[in-house]
């Protein structure tokens, strides 16, 4: 067989998309072949879906992941699937590679080496599919470009030409005849990263060019672009330079129960592990004690040097590229630290730059950010900065996908961070520690410290414990030769140069130290036994064209696209009848975008002129009810059902939810009628005794003190995220007996779980209907191993010892209490809030006399009531109502909001008074269902009231804010404040 790059390459067409099958659907791969009969699979949902909608994208994934959803209700948002191997299979691609190695390692060297040249011919064929589901997985369009050209470089014919000539070298002594050779290990098995898949299968690649067989676990998180370059490029490639088919098997399974195959099987000689430090250093140990070799790649905490005379506008360019995938590289610069007398300048060009980073769809050309969600370790890392008295000039914030703040966004504001004093900067977690996250810490040394600058900033370089890549911007030659001779413990230096580009006889990879393991080095795969470093000296280098130079030279930007981004909308599927023209004067219909913003006026012009209302809801039709009389009487009257089944719109709401799931999840309080409402009432009422609500108290106070604590450095907040939300979910979990999930998820769940008037829209709203359940059943779950004396072990032993209710009564009122548990609390303390702040003379009425609080909250919960309307309500029989009969059969839609500016029972019912008494406001309701939290709701309110306005004395509103389109709840979204620090009581 000729080998040659002219020969046709074998190739594998990517599958063409049907009507009933996935463009991207892969089957493992093993021994050269797709193996069919998968019976578990692991979806992706294209990226702009998730960053659009992060929980009900990731909702439907988990359903789709378990079968109860198909691709048929979102095909747009299904990048594709990968097949989950079985354990077996796994043995089977190890046997495959195990009988491969041998033959594999007969071909001719020059041979196996051609496989470069047709791997990267593959690469730049099949660019744009790779690059495709790269964002379609996450990676903004920009990293990909960079992501394929250092494919491209590491295969690239000097790179290839120089591990060559390093793996056998032919010598004459003596008349001898000697040879120095390198031979393959056998079979390595390869866990590539699931940040950068592509890379990292690429370069484990090389190890094949050696005469080694190779076994892949695939990431389940990011499968596809990996999969695919396998399956399309790598394989056929294989194939032609006459590979067995056992060379290469690539699998998507657990990482876990792949790793103790790899360990415990004979058959493997090699891991070529990807991960992090920790769990990387305890595999090397495994790896030895089984006389297996360890090929680590783990975290990275790299530091660029800008000395004084360094040309700043390339040097920022090059430390902005920590800022890549949100930091989420392990070869991303960390810490810079910059000579004194260019800080400043270097500082103020930075946070320019720094700040021009927004959010965005990946398919952007400019974006960079990646979605952060879990950001513990980084807001961790700014605390323990401020602590140490390092200044945070930009960061901090969760943003959305348009850069707006919001708790429950999934991107993480880029953090810039200085601290002055070698010394200082040693006690920072974010110097000691990789951050893995959006965020560089500029360290500026002490010019007055006790050595020469240089070596200390030298001695600081070289105590780093990591030791990936290190890199230094001067003019200074002296500077340089001192760097480059000093700096011996990392896999790779760069001078004026970019930190990330892909460079010709440069590897993507390899460390020293926690980088690398105890045999850590610059990592030619291929080569892996002597010690290397990598050293590139530029002259005249831009970061930002270098990054994708080889791209934008070989494959050109404008071959590529990121293709259409799919977008899930609500779809608009109301009845006929809405939406409903507005009311005279201009006013705004109920339930409309408008009348969410503020709808007193509306309910104030139908007391008066209409207080029965026919009207049309995007659940149906239904009579309203706006009269403080007519809303007591719905509240009490037996001919009036709160049984959602039983009333026409309640029926077309729950309609929405899964048929399997809709009867467990609505047998509750909110959702029964005498005499079974008054037995779980009965039930449960031993809980919510004044005593026993009384001694939440304290918590409660702890819980606020503690928030404002946090937030009050800042000097400004969302209230609501900072306060109401937490405080709600704190305290309800308490009384619940169970650990407070993660709280912006657990709010967004709820709160799409119950958008009435949207239900029949909500994105996703199946996907999110499972989460729920999975959630209670998992809570539940662990409440019946470890039951306490609190809500939820009362109810389990209800149900499971005394058989008072059935298990979905017992799923179906802990729904309810994940919703009217919480919200009532998180609104009533941010309505009041905003109310005080948009009446400032009643703020300092009861800054100045605190024992109105009493008095003050209950006038603050009439004036703006947590609950406009209560749910759906329903006749049984025809009933009258301020002389307008109501048929039988009839919805009912009872406003709560309206009955507490009634007129008739509330003088100037429109103003708000702190001191007005009798209140007797329906804000809880009233009768039989009068809600059994009330009183916790109440100490929730009146104490987190008390101390923000005795902590915050110039507490002012900061700009607009955002109410919750939900129809029934009245509630804001956000609720943006700002003080003067300096001002916060203790």
């Amino acid at each position: 067989m000729t080998i040659s790059a002219d020969h046709p390459l074998p190739s594998v067409a990517p599958p063409a998309a049907t009507a009933d099958t996935l463009v991207h659907d892969f089957s493992s791969f093993v021994a050269g072949e797709a193996v069919g009969n998968e019976d578990a699979w692991t979806y992706s949902i294209r990226a702009t879906a998730l960053v659009d909608d992060p929980l009900g994208a990731t909702a439907y994934k988990k359903s789709l992941d378990r079968g109860t959803m198909s691709v048929a209700e979102y095909p747009d948002v299904v990048l594709g699937r990968c097949a989950l191997a079985r354990p077996e299979l796994m043995e089977e691609a190890l046997r495959a590679a195990a009988q491969a190695a041998p033959a594999w390692a007969r071909v001719p060297f020059e041979q196996r080496m051609k496989f470069a040249e047709f791997f990267r011919a593959g690469v730049k064929e099949h660019a744009a599919h790779v690059v495709e589901l790269l964002v379609g997985e996450g990676h903004p369009l920009r990293l990909a470009r960079s992501e394929i050209s250092s494919v491209l470089a590491f295969f690239g014919p000097e790179t290839t030409r120089w591990c060559a000539e390093q793996m056998r070298t032919e010598l004459s002594a003596g008349g001898r005849r000697l040879m120095l050779r390198r031979r393959p290990d056998g079979v390595v098995c390869v866990q590539p990263p699931r940040n950068t898949p592509l890379v990292g299968v690429a370069a484990a690649l090389q190890a094949a060019m050696a005469g080694n067989s190779l076994v892949m676990r695939l990431s389940r998180q990011a499968p596809l672009a990996a999969m695919y370059l396998v399956r399309h490029v790598a394989a056929p490639a294989l194939t032609a330079v006459g590979a067995p088919p056992g060379t290469l098997s690539a699998l998507c399974a657990d990482p876990d129960t792949t790793l103790r195959t790899w360990l415990a099987s004979p058959l493997v000689d090699d891991i070529f592990y990807f991960g992090d430090s920790t769990r990387g250093l305890r595999l090397q140990q495994d790896c030895l004690a089984r006389g297996k070799k360890p090929v680590l790649e783990l975290a990275g905490n790299d530091m660029v040097v800008i000395w004084k005379d360094a040309d700043l506008a390339p040097a920022v360019e090059a430390l902005t590229e920590s800022f890549q995938a949100s930091g989420q590289i392990c070869c991303a610069p960390n810490i810079a630290l910059a000579h004194p007398e260019v800080a400043d300048e270097l500082l103020d060009r930075l946070q320019a730059a720094v700040r021009d980073l927004r959010p965005g769809h990946p398919e952007a050309p400019d974006v960079v950010l990646v979605p952060t969600p879990h950001s513990a370790g980084y807001d961790a890392a700014l605390t323990d900065a401020r602590e140490h008295g390092a200044r945070v000039l930009t960061g901090g914030r969760r943003l959305d996908v348009h850069g707006e703040e919001r708790d429950t966004g999934v991107f993480l504001e880029p953090a810039l961070v200085r601290v002055d004093g070698i010394r200082q900067a040693n006690r920072l977690r974010a110097v000691r520690h990789e951050t893995f996250f959006p965020l560089m810490t500029v360290v500026v040394p002490d010019p007055d410290e006790d050595r020469p600058l240089l070596d200390s900033v030298l001695t600081f370089v070289r105590a780093n414990a990591y030791g990936l890549r290190c890199s230094l911007w001067t003019r200074d030659g002296h500077v340089a030769e001192q760097f480059l001779e000093r700096t011996t413990s990392y896999g790779q230096l760069r001078v004026n140069d970019s930190h990330l580009a892909a460079i010709p006889y440069l590897p993507p990879h390899g460390g020293t130290g926690l980088s690398g393991g105890a045999f850590g080095e610059a990592n030619y795969p291929m080569l892996r036994t002597s010690h290397l470093q990598a050293v590139s000296v530029a002259d005249g280098i831009r970061p930002r064209q270098a990054l994708c130079e080889v791209f934008d030279r070989e494959i050109g930007t404008g071959s590529v696209t990121a293709g259409v981004k799919p977008v899930v909308r609500a779809k608009q599927t109301h009845p006929a009848g809405w939406s409903p023209a507005d009311l005279p004067r201009g006013l705004p219909a109920p339930f409309t975008d408008r009348f969410h913003q503020d709808p007193h006026p509306t309910l104030r012009w139908l007391r008066e002129n209409r207080p029965v209302s026919h009207i049309v809801t995007p659940d149906g039709p239904g009579w309203l009810l706006t009269r403080y009389e007519d809303v007591r009487r719905a509240h009490k009257d037996q001919r009036v059902s709160c049984d959602s089944k039983r009333t026409p719109a309640g029926i077309l709401w729950g309609g929405q939810w899964p048929s399997e799931l809709r009867e467990q999840l609505f047998t509750h309080l909110l959702d029964t009628d005498e005499p079974r409402h008054g037995e779980l009432r009965r039930l449960m009422a031993p809980l919510f005794t004044p005593h026993r609500q009384d001694r939440w108290l304290a918590r409660i106070t702890d819980i606020v003190n503690a928030r404002v604590d946090r937030m009050a450095p800042r000097g400004h907040a969302d209230l609501m995220a900072e306060v109401a939300y937490p405080l709600g979910a704190h305290v309800l979990f308490s009384v619940l007996g169970a650990p407070v999930p993660d709280l912006p998820q657990l709010r967004a769940l709820t709160w799409r779980l119950v958008d009435w008037n949207t239900n029949t829209t909500v994105p996703y709203f199946r996907a999110l209907a499972y989460q729920a359940d999975e959630m209670t059943r998992g809570i539940l779950s662990d409440k019946r191993r470890r039951p306490g004396d609190d809500l939820l072990s009362l109810l389990v032993r209800a149900c499971d010892e005394e058989r008072l209710i059935t298990e979905d009564e017992l799923r179906g009122m802990f729904l309810l209490m994940l919703v009217a548990g919480q919200d009532p609390s998180i609104n009533g303390v941010g309505n009041s809030m905003h109310t005080l702040l948009t009446h400032p003379e009643q703020a300092d009425l009861l800054r100045t006399d605190p024992t109105l609080i009493t008095t003050a909250t209950d006038e603050l919960l009439r004036f703006d009531s947590p609950l406009t309307f209560t749910s759906w309500r329903g006749t049984l029989e025809p009933v009258e109502f301020s002389g307008v009969i109501v048929p039988a059969n009839a919805s009912l839609i009872v406003s709560l909001g309206s009955a507490n500016r009634d007129a008739s029972h509330f003088h100037r019912p429109d103003e708000l008074d702190l001191r007005r008494t009798p209140n007797p406001h329906l804000a809880y309701g009233h009768g039989t269902h009068y809600c059994l939290g009330a009183r916790i709701g109440r100490l929730t309110a009146e104490t987190a009231i008390s101390i923000l306005l005795r902590r915050f004395p110039d507490l002012r509103l900061d700009g607009p804010v955002r109410w919750r389109p939900g129809p029934f709840e009245r509630g804001l979204e956000s609720l943006p404040v700002t003080w003067n620090p300096a001002d916060v009581q203790p």
